[in-house]
């Protein structure tokens, strides 16, 4: 295998993300620690849980108990306990089959940092990955995509009522049955066909959430490296967060105006990543799905007839915490709250975010855990590797449109004249016709026509043949 580095400046990532990759002064005010390896290592080194570390503990292991992990993942567990454990944390919505692969990108990030920081600092640290079960973006997971000869094969799955429910709830059944043989029939040929269609099928069998089947492909994967799992949409995770959830309701308007704040100083400079709503909640029905919690003045509507006051709502949190779920904003602050987390790994849009929440973390008592990039990587197959060395471009330059790299090749090496000459080829071509027609006497008017026609389809031959130079 042949390894190569490129210039992340010249890929398709934001300002905010190669200045806070840099070290760029700019990028201090929104975040805590510089993006440096020895920052990482201080912030690993003087990290102090301040919840209860034991009833954090036996929520995570709990929430594992599910899944079939490695003896090196069980043994991190039995380390959440110690108050010398930290953990460091990557997350991904649940997809189908993994789904992008900079999921398994981050996973190996996470994986390579607790390691390599284990040795380091001497504390045990714990690779984790935080199962974004809550979120309900179905669309964004829906959809399988293979590449064929000339273009990109997508298989959707079909599912009418996916879309309104957080899709760690939704179920494998017989639809989604179906929709994953398409997608075998559809997986290209390799030496591991057979292996990964079984690995597939095991996660996601018949009655399995999407939860359970992606977390458990991932521990297939990685948990004999000591990758645990966690996440936060059950009422065992709730009732302990419940503080940060009352604070979310309680202090709404602060923590707008916090978000807003930040938001805006680093538009003035860079870019707002996420949109700032006016609350950080939405609420599970059974019903109508994930819906989100609108808040006006002190009433909060969940749907259209339901509304509920402050102090309503707070009641609902104490006998039914279960049926509130975070925003993106909330989400790292629930999840800080239930692990041991030092640091956090990241791609660009995520650490953007994370970008608009450093005095968020502040109002809720908490740290922002250092903030890392995760791996960022673009795999190319040997034949496409030779067929990328013959054309005048490096790697970045196909991040961009290919209809711009035709056109800048065609300045480049085309012959500007080009269309000059076939304009004039074509048009000796039709006044050739016009003085043989003549010269040979055609004068009926459907032999006319059919000279015309044959003029025309050489005309189109050439069109063809300038397309091909």
């Amino acid at each position: 295998m042949d390894i190569g580095q490129q210039d992340y400046h010249k890929l398709p990532f934001s300002r905010l993300f190669c200045d806070f990759i840099d070290g760029i002064p700019d990028t201090r005010p929104f975040y805590n620690r510089k993006h440096d390896y020895q920052q990482l290592i201080d912030a690993v080194s003087s990290y102090r849980f301040p919840g209860d570390r034991s009833a954090a503990a036996d929520i995570i292991r709990n929430f594992n108990r599910d899944f079939t992990l490695d003896t090196a993942a069980r043994e991190n567990l039995t380390a959440l306990s110690d108050d010398q454990t930290v953990t460091v944390t990557t997350g991904q919505q649940v997809s189908l089959f993994g789904g992008p692969l900079y999921t398994i990108f981050k996973t190996l990030t996470v994986i390579h940092l607790a390691q390599s920081l284990s040795r380091e600092t001497g504390r045990k640290v714990v690779p984790v990955f935080w199962l974004a079960d809550e979120d309900h973006d179905f669309e964004e997971i829906a959809a399988v995509k293979f590449p064929d000869k000339q273009s990109v094969q997508t298989i959707t799955h079909p599912c009418d009522t996916c879309a309104r429910h957080a899709a760690g709830n939704i179920v494998v059944d017989t639809t989604f049955e179906a929709f994953r043989s398409e997608v075998f029939e559809n997986l290209p040929d390799s030496d591991f066909h057979d292996d990964l269609v079984a690995m597939i099928s095991d996660c996601y069998a018949p009655g399995r959430s999407f939860r359970h089947a992606f977390g458990e492909l991932l521990v297939k994967l990685f948990s004999r490296h000591g990758l645990i799992l966690a996440g936060s949409n059950f009422r065992e995770a709730k009732v302990f967060t419940s503080e940060k959830i009352r604070l979310a309701i309680e202090k709404a308007d602060e923590i707008c105006n916090r978000l807003s704040g930040q938001s805006k100083r680093i538009a003035r400079t860079y870019h707002q990543q996420a949109q700032i709503l006016d609350s950080l909640l939405f609420w599970h029905d059974e019903d109508a799905g994930r819906v989100r919690l609108v808040r006006n003045n002190d009433s909060w509507t969940r749907e259209p007839n339901i509304t509920l006051s402050t102090q309503e709502l707070l009641e609902k949190l104490e006998s039914e915490p279960e049926k509130f779920s975070p925003n993106v904003f909330l989400r790292p602050v629930i999840q800080d709250a239930l692990l041991p987390n030092a640091a956090y790994v990241g791609g660009p849009a995520e650490i953007a975010y994370y970008g608009q929440m450093k005095k968020l973390y502040e109002l809720f008592d908490q740290s922002m855990p250092y903030i890392a990039g995760r791996l960022s990587a673009t795999l190319v197959e040997p034949p496409i590797a030779r067929f990328l060395k013959d054309l005048p471009y490096e790697l970045p330059d196909f991040s961009g449109r290919i209809e711009d790299l035709e056109q800048q090749y065609l300045k480049k090496h085309g012959n500007p004249d080009l269309d000059l000459h076939f304009d004039r080829w074509k048009e000796e071509i039709g006044q050739l016709s016009d003085r043989m027609a003549e010269t040979i006497g055609i004068t009926d008017p459907g032999l006319r026509k059919h000279c015309q026609a044959i003029s025309q389809e050489y005309q189109k031959s050439l069109d063809k043949l300038k397309k091909k130079m």
